[in-house]
């Protein structure tokens, strides 16, 4: 019997591949770093992958998978594991034209006061507003993308030259703390920063082709990162929740599109998830509570140690109610103080409409020179667009403002 030496050999390499993928080998792990601590020669690298990608048609790809798989990978808890795999392929093809290529992330949860004003939104990096029409700088100026059909990068801020102010920092820290499983903390995310930074954006990332803009890369790339950073809190294989189907997940679901299981995408360095986050490291599982904040969204003032300063500083009862593992961490005060200690005011009746400034402190007189911004809530558009839950959305919306009260109540100074 004569066998063929190439076949045997492309066989070979393709059981040795599997195996290594199944013992968790990666033959080299990338990197992903802020986009803002980019050198100048390493975007330009950069710049020359991604605009050789869309010359050849990815971007579209891209798209026109998310728009096919829309109402499968939203609204249900198919969002975070498939989102990683998603990533990981767009990331995967930028490897074929150069092997050092990683998504990078946007830290956006540090601009959330100001997001127009980021760095990311420049000419040097990914250029700004389009006002409806063609961005006219950046990585994306002058590029005609396929899907659904033939258009420029289009972007809308959603308020006019501005955007809206998005989810603080504490109060993803906050959730991150006080949800142990996947429903709940998805629907936190997915509620909150997730739909803010598509909106504010407008344009493409509105879409349900929003890959055609690279900010959805940078965008769920983030969001993947806190995603591992609360697996790293001690929920490395937490999945529960539904599918798109409404049937319980579990870890060897198919994911939509891809057939892989879901539990394909929980390990970081195992099969083909060979990436990692810089700063989330296997340092940051040891890490004391007093600079975990900080690997939520690097300040803007202060060192990284004493993000946490003012947080740890919050009236015991405050500190309990939304950050419980912190206030594990910070020694309780003596007995006769808690004593004298008042209770967090409980949640005052909201009115029928709830169209308020989404800066607005309604009435409450806050001294603190850098107090919390109250977020805008999605859009009626939006939560039809992904056909949301509107009792889950409204209870996020509401916690969400409760916890900008609370904050703002006691004088708290956020870093960021």
């Amino acid at each position: 019997m004569h066998y063929n030496l190439a076949f045997l050999a492309l066989g070979f390499a393709q059981l040795s591949s599997r195996l290594a993928n199944a013992q968790g080998g990666c033959s080299s792990i990338a990197t992903r770093r802020d986009i803002t601590s980019l050198s100048a020669q390493e975007w330009s690298r950069m710049e020359s992958v991604l605009n050789r990608m869309q010359a050849d048609g990815w971007f579209q790809r891209f798209a026109d998978i998310h728009n096919r798989e829309f109402g499968n990978i939203h609204g249900n808890d198919n969002f975070f594991p498939w989102h990683r795999r998603f990533l990981r392929d767009f990331e995967e093809v930028g490897q074929t034209y150069d092997p050092s290529f990683a998504v990078p992330y946007w830290d956006e949860l540090r601009d959330s006061r100001s997001p127009a004003s980021s760095r990311v939104l420049t000419s040097r990096l990914l250029g700004g507003n389009g006002f409806g029409g063609c961005v006219k700088d950046g990585l994306e100026a002058g590029w005609t993308l396929g899907f659904p059909s033939s258009h420029c990068l289009v972007r809308q801020y959603d308020r006019g030259d501005q955007m809206q102010s998005w989810y603080s920092p504490e109060f993803i820290y906050s959730v991150m703390q006080r949800y142990n499983d996947m429903h709940g903390f998805r629907e936190h995310i997915e509620y909150s920063i997730h739909g803010s930074v598509h909106l504010s954006v407008g344009g493409d990332m509105a879409t349900y082709w929003s890959p055609n803009d690279f900010i959805f890369f940078l965008h769920h790339a983030n969001l993947d990162r806190l995603w591992d950073q609360w697996q790293m809190s001690g929920h490395a294989m937490t999945m529960d929740g539904t599918n798109q189907n409404g049937s319980p997940m579990s870890l060897g679901l198919p994911l939509p599109h891809y057939g892989d299981p879901v539990g394909s995408t929980m390990r970081m360095g195992v099969g083909r998830m060979c990436f990692r986050y810089a700063g989330n490291g296997g340092g940051a599982r040891s890490r004391s509570a007093s600079s975990q904040l900080a690997l939520v969204a690097a300040p803007l003032r202060g060192d990284l140690a004493s993000a946490d300063a003012g947080l740890s500083r919050l009236p015991r009862p405050v500190l309990e109610k939304w950050f419980p593992a912190l206030a594990r961490q910070v020694a309780p005060p003596a007995a006769n103080a808690t004593a004298k200690s008042s209770p967090v005011p409980a949640p005052k009746p909201k009115p029928a409409s709830s169209a308020l400034p989404h800066n607005s402190t309604r009435g409450v007189i806050v001294s603190a020179k850098n107090p919390l911004l109250y977020p805008a809530p999605l859009t009626e558009m939006w939560i039809s667009m992904h056909k949301l839950n509107r009792g889950a959305v409204a209870r996020v919306m509401a916690e969400a403002r409760q916890f900008v009260s609370d904050l703002n109540n006691v004088n708290y100074n956020s870093p960021y």
